[in-house]
């Protein structure tokens, strides 16, 4: 694991359920820090999220924003390589809460005993997106047949090509499902033209026009359903975290309503080139969460996006049947976290 301790008021899935607490911190690919006003113990929360540049670039625009101190909560941010090592992180209590990580993964766990509550929705809209270096790929339509870059069993990276195929009456029978890994694997195999289709983000289309691969549609074009991120803690969290919760959440709703706005480009294409991205995809990944308001300000967690995702893993197998919303959220924490903003 690399540390890196910033100066105050700064911040830089079915196999899941077997990682251990061990394996969490084994993953950790970084632990970035931010410390602000307020005092400890309750006023403190450990974050841990995944290492997608589209997340660090967040971390880097708290870091600039400060909003963190401007609610008076200490937060400690930590980002692991998987989403399998974010749940386990908060379920073990290594963490307290997640809010930049795939809300898919979080059903199966709670149908299968883990403690965990969905406080709120954040990026709700998919930032996705599909490759392909092979000219007969123009379309989702034309994937009968080949080959698509997934990952294990009931991962996003597989349940979103199932669903998409289903959407044109296809299954997985129907194309070849090659688990590369994460979608980071994904893209570079498209990028190679190692496979006929991969995933990657929007803001990728800079990278892949210059390897001759076409960005064929995004996820929300294609699902509309489909909901990326949400905020989920512990539920020991919320019972002994509760106040420092909400002013998380307070923290990253400000953030989220920031980026609808004309002035927060600069800053977000510069957290995102920090963050390991280049100007150009910073840029196209601003144009869309901008347009699609992809990081929800008022944290919404539409039900029916839920029931879209959790559909999916009953078809996989990694999910016994649909959840019902009391049994896995706790909205409670939202309406206070939203009342802050208006202080």
């Amino acid at each position: 694991m690399n540390h890196w301790q910033q100066r105050a008021g700064s911040v830089s899935r079915r196999s899941f359920l077997g990682t251990t607490a061990g394996a969490f911190a084994a993953g950790a690919t970084g632990l970035l820090t931010a410390g602000c006003s307020g005092g400890g113990g309750d006023e403190s929360v450990k974050i841990i999220n995944t290492s997608a540049t589209g997340a660090i670039a967040i971390n880097h625009l708290m870091d600039e924003l400060g909003y963190f101190t401007t609610f008076g909560v200490t937060a400690k941010v930590t980002n692991v390589s998987s989403g399998n090592q974010v749940l386990a992180g908060v379920a073990s209590g290594s963490a307290d809460l997640t809010v930049l990580s795939g809300l898919i993964g979080v059903f199966p766990a709670i149908d299968k005993g883990m403690r965990l509550k969905v406080l709120g929705g954040t990026q709700v809209v998919s930032t996705s997106a599909l490759f392909s270096g092979n000219p007969q790929v123009k379309s989702v339509r034309d994937l009968r047949g080949k080959t698509l870059g997934v990952g294990a069993v009931g991962a996003e990276l597989y349940d979103v090509f199932e669903a998409l195929l289903a959407k044109y009456g296809m299954s997985a029978k129907d194309a070849t499902f090659r688990n590369v890994g994460s979608s980071a694997d994904s893209l570079k195999a498209a990028l190679a033209k190692q496979i006929d289709c991969g995933y990657g983000q929007v803001g990728n289309k800079a990278l892949a026009e210059t390897k001759g691969v076409r960005m064929i549609a995004t996820v929300n074009d294609e699902l509309p359903l489909w909901i990326n991120q949400g905020a989920v803690a512990s539920a020991k969290a919320v019972s002994s975290k509760r106040k420092a919760l909400v002013k998380v959440l307070a923290a990253y709703a400000k953030l989220f309503q920031y980026l609808t706005t004309a002035e927060s480009k600069s800053k977000y294409v510069a957290a995102y080139v920090a963050a390991g991205g280049s100007q150009d995809e910073g840029d196209l990944e601003w144009q869309f969460i901008n347009k699609t308001t992809a990081y929800s300000p008022t944290l919404d967690l539409p039900t029916e996006k839920l029931n879209f995702i959790q559909q999916q893993n009953v078809r996989s197998g990694t999910q016994k049947k649909v959840l019902d919303p009391k049994a896995y959220t706790d909205l409670s924490l939202r309406p206070d976290a939203l009342a802050l903003l208006k202080q």
